[in-house]
């Protein structure tokens, strides 16, 4: 594993070299192998995460054996920052991707650093603001569309142009758990909106990938009005 450095983070990209070598002093490293949590909904850590390594998760439960994707964070980025700005419980769960190497700053001496160096709370900010614009967009998502809707919808997040002429491919298709998570949906009735859309000829299987046929039909599908 690439041992990473906090110099890699792009929240402390324009800090002086003092600064950063304050922070690596007082950074906590841990390593976390695939699934390992992080740490879980309610705990009372107040933690700032830094991935110099791998990648993690966030996720929250829906209900006891349905979990929903928040965002995925690769290396380079930071999760955490809520509990260490408000002294709250954590509100999500975090799991490692892949084997990860992070490094954690104690929340009051990360909301310090915020204070000392107006660069990092404005990019705290504007971070925060893309959240609460994804949120806003999901939540939306999920009272205007079925379920259906928000599956085929991802697939189409995932698509790219394939080689063949009015052709879109999802390469290595994630399984039905992972596109579950990032829907909100089961696994089950990942299985039947993909059926459905197998059966009607708008996609087809070709070894891992997904080859979408009718890529207008399925945008039509995804726009619909429900009813």
């Amino acid at each position: 594993m690439d041992e990473g450095s906090i110099e890699d983070i792009a929240l402390f990209a324009d800090l002086p070299p003092p600064a950063l070598a304050e922070i690596q002093q007082r950074c906590r490293w841990a390593i976390f192998q695939e699934g390992d949590v992080v740490f879980d909904r309610d705990s009372d850590t107040l933690d700032v995460y830094f991935v110099v390594a791998g990648s993690v998760r966030i996720l929250n439960t829906a209900n006891a054996d349905r979990d929903v994707a928040l965002a995925d964070i690769p290396v380079g980025n930071y999760f955490g920052e809520l509990a260490a700005i408000d002294g709250l419980r954590r509100s999500a769960r975090v799991v490692a991707l892949e084997p990860s190497r992070l490094a954690s700053l104690e929340g009051r001496y990360f909301f310090e650093l915020m204070r000392t160096y107006p660069t990092i709370a404005v990019k705290v900010l504007e971070r925060l603001t893309r959240i609460i614009r994804d949120l806003d967009y999901r939540v939306t998502q999920i009272a205007s569309q079925s379920e259906s809707q928000r599956i085929w919808a991802q697939l189409l997040r995932l698509a790219e142009p394939s080689e063949q002429p009015d052709s879109w491919i999802i390469r290595d298709v994630p399984n039905h758990k992972e596109i579950a998570a990032w829907s909100g949906t089961s696994r089950e009735q990942v299985a039947q909106a993909i059926g459905d859309l197998a059966r009607d000829g708008v996609i087809r299987r070709r070894s891992m990938d997904l080859i979408i046929q009718d890529l207008p039909r399925l945008q039509l599908m995804v726009s619909k009005a429900t009813a």
